[in-house]
């Protein structure tokens, strides 16, 4: 039987592929987060179809223009850090609105598949933006803030992947999911952080601070280093790639903020005995 070949990605059918396992892998959970399941806080629900639709507004627009490798950069970083990841945090923040054990290892799970769509979605994105650049390392890469601040929210987010998978215990088929780290919780806060702002700072301009090829390295900034100015503006325009910067922004704060955790609704039993008591 012959596996199934995409071919969305312009020359890298197998960066296509790993952008759909991860919507495979995260998508049900995802659904559930989203639709069905209670508790957690209304302000991280809300989080989730706020980034669904930046994610969505970003990304037809950008494809509207021209598909090409760089646009699959932007829509695979939208997808990990928009999408997956505010309902990847409030799966975990929903975990602790119930009190059975079943119920919160259920919404652990639904954590944990939702930060592996998280880590293969970036992959992707990560992966489209350096094979769009010249051969060599560094090279080309790294040489903006934009790109420093993102390669150190990928250090984190690659620290809290392997924290967690040690937590774990070495039986792959059956994972410990009921365990608490202040590392895992702190590099994952660090992460979500690092990743919002190397997006606001993508979309507002990508000036180089560095020059790896002159010996010694050079940091410099240039005077224009506050303009707006780079790919965002010059595809959607300034007006619109303001909203994104916003739109994002909010979406930090209302995640680092998220309000109250909400009680799950008591069942109809529950609700009797209560009033009887």
């Amino acid at each position: 039987m012959q596996m199934p070949s995409f071919d969305f990605v312009p020359g890298f059918p197998l960066l296509a592929s790993a952008l759909v396992f991860a919507g495979v892998t995260g998508g049900p959970s995802l659904l559930r987060e989203a639709l069905w399941l209670s508790g957690g806080t209304l302000r991280s629900k809300m989080s989730i179809w706020h980034g669904v639709g930046l994610t969505i507004t970003i990304a037809a627009l950008t494809l509207k223009k021209g598909n090409n490798l760089f646009a699959w950069h932007v829509i695979g970083m939208c997808v990990g850090i928009l999408i997956f990841q505010p309902a990847a945090l409030h799966s975990i923040l929903a975990r602790h609105s119930f009190k059975d054990a079943d119920t919160r290892k259920a919404r652990t799970f639904d954590h944990k598949l939702l930060q592996t769509a998280v880590v293969i979605s970036v992959t992707v994105g990560f992966l489209a933006i350096f094979f769009n650049k010249p051969a060599g390392f560094p090279g080309k890469h790294f040489m903006s803030v934009h790109s420093l601040v993102g390669a150190t929210a990928l250090g984190f987010m690659a620290l809290n992947m392997l924290d967690a998978m040690y937590r774990q215990g070495a039986n792959p088929l059956k994972p410990k999911l009921t365990w608490v780290s202040n590392l895992h919780r702190s590099t994952g806060t660090i992460a979500f952080v690092l990743a919002l702002v190397a997006i606001m700072l993508g979309l507002y301009n990508r000036t180089p601070v560095v020059d790896w090829a002159v010996q010694p390295i050079q940091f410099s900034l240039p005077s224009s280093w506050y303009q707006m100015d780079g790919w965002s503006k010059n595809t959607h325009g300034e007006m619109l790639t303001w909203l994104f910067i916003v739109s994002a922004l909010v979406l930090l704060l209302n995640m680092l903020s998220p309000g109250a955790i909400r009680s799950p609704p008591l069942r109809r039993g529950e609700r009797l005995e209560k009033k009887t008591t």
